[in-house]
């Protein structure tokens, strides 16, 4: 399922705990990973560096200037891919790399036309100042890829056991047979939790989630909580200790299809596991 897993990394260390969770999935899966450093065209071109540029043009030739900030950025971008690449070789995964120049996010989108996954960070090189918002990468990229995304937290946890958060939409059906896939392949155990007020509803909705799981060879269980949606779904993962969050971008709503979704924002913002995000 998971072929290729695009890394994008940079000089964070949550882009290589991304690499961590991407090597795990890879030897499962017999994946290859790509890795990609982007040199971020804005920084470049964008009026921070025309600014600075103006205001020190009395001392260094813009051109010049400007040139050395690429040259640091290319430097940077290439001593973060040795990194993944020294992770990757001594895990035996197989691994390409390639050095971009553009925005960003636009970037990871089209690189990972070509791939079947993406494992990126919760935060990027700017962490620090994240507080309580996802960064923006990620959050354009969620929106605009309609591959699965594995959101990893700061530090690296092996997976043993998983939890899709299931409602029986288009998006959480994917995730509920991603997480499956992963199951069966690493050979853990999978948790379904459905959240609902009504109960008949409720078990309609597990009886669903055993359809699309009969021909798996997985051990799972299945569980109906009430309550409020997001609350629910972080304190039963933290209190199963679960390592792997598998859950849609978005719910039922349409609008929702235009931003991401306001419950996997929340959700994103809170856990404290890896996530993996399906579109």
């Amino acid at each position: 399922m998971f072929k290729t897993i695009l890394v994008p990394i940079d000089s964070s260390d949550t882009s290589l705990v991304a690499v961590d969770y991407a090597i795990d999935l890879s030897r499962s899966f017999n994946s290859e990973i790509e890795g990609i450093s982007i040199i971020d065209i804005k920084k470049l071109a964008g009026p921070f560096m025309r600014d600075l540029g103006t205001s020190i043009g009395g001392m260094v030739p813009y051109g010049d200037f400007q040139q050395n900030i690429r040259k640091f950025m290319d430097d940077t971008a290439r001593a973060a891919l040795d990194e993944l690449e020294g992770k990757c070789k001594s895990a035996g995964i197989p691994f390409t790399r390639t050095v971009k120049e553009g925005v960003v996010d636009k970037e990871i989108v089209e690189s990972a036309k070509r791939c079947d996954m993406i494992s990126m960070g919760m935060a990027g090189e700017h962490g620090f100042w994240r507080d309580a918002f996802l960064g923006s990468n990620l959050e354009s990229v969620v929106r605009r890829t309609q591959k699965p995304v594995m959101v990893t937290p700061e530090e690296y946890k092996k997976v043993t056991k998983i939890l899709v958060a299931y409602d029986a939409s288009t998006f959480s059906t994917k995730a509920l047979i991603s997480g499956a896939d992963i199951a069966q392949q690493m050979k853990l155990p999978l948790t379904v939790v459905t959240v609902s007020d009504d109960k008949k509803s409720g078990e309609d909705i597990l009886s669903q989630a055993d359809n699309n799981l009969k021909d798996y060879k997985i051990t799972y269980d299945k569980v109906l909580k009430d309550g409020e949606v997001v609350d629910v779904i972080l304190d039963f993962c933290k209190e199963g200790t679960y390592d792997l969050l598998v859950m849609g971008a978005y719910g039922h709503s349409k609008i929702r299809e235009l931003i991401l979704g306001n419950t996997t924002v929340q959700i994103m913002r809170k856990v404290d596991c890896a996530v993996l995000l399906c579109r």
